[in-house]
């Protein structure tokens, strides 16, 4: 994997990471994966997965995340300049399995992710294949993200919705 993991400058790790699979992995500079005071520091790790050839996850300038962090991509994942990523964050870009009975054991039908820049996404946050969050938004503690949200907005809930306009 050391010939498909990118950075312009070495990021801090303060926990576990893991970078794995077969594709791509961009990080910008001056990344921060984990946080030494935040819960489960001892107890878990970050996690950068690109599964396939094809499979691609990048990750902006500045941007830093708590502990236990795990995206997922077996297409594409963005994540903008500046954001902030709770704890127990999970950022998958496809289904993990073909809703088709007979194909379950098969991968699910693919999508993007696209966080724009200074977003800020809670603890304990589900973001799913198809989704863009608009630049300055702030995802709540426990949403679980699916679809098109703009710029500007505070959204949480399950499933997430605007709750107001910043």
């Amino acid at each position: 994997m050391k010939d498909r993991i990118s950075y312009e400058r070495r990021p801090t790790f303060n926990q576990d990471f893991i970078c794995s699979g077969q594709g791509i992995v961009k990080i910008g500079k001056n990344c921060s994966f984990g946080y030494k005071l935040g819960g489960f520091h001892k107890r878990g790790g970050i996690e950068l997965q690109a599964r396939y050839e094809n499979s691609f996850i990048s990750i902006g300038d500045n941007v830093a995340t708590n502990n236990n962090v795990f995206l997922l991509s077996a297409n594409y994942i963005e994540i903008g300049d500046n954001s902030l990523i709770g704890q127990n964050v999970t950022i998958m870009d496809h289904e993990a399995h073909n809703i088709d009975p007979f194909k379950r054991r098969e991968i699910g039908e693919k999508g993007k992710i696209i966080v724009g820049k200074n977003v800020w996404i809670g603890n304990n946050v589900v973001i799913l294949k198809n989704t863009e969050i608009g630049e300055n938004t702030i995802v709540g503690t426990g949403a679980v993200v699916s679809g098109k949200f703009p710029s500007n907005v505070i959204i949480g809930g399950v499933p997430a919705k605007i709750i107001r306009n910043i």
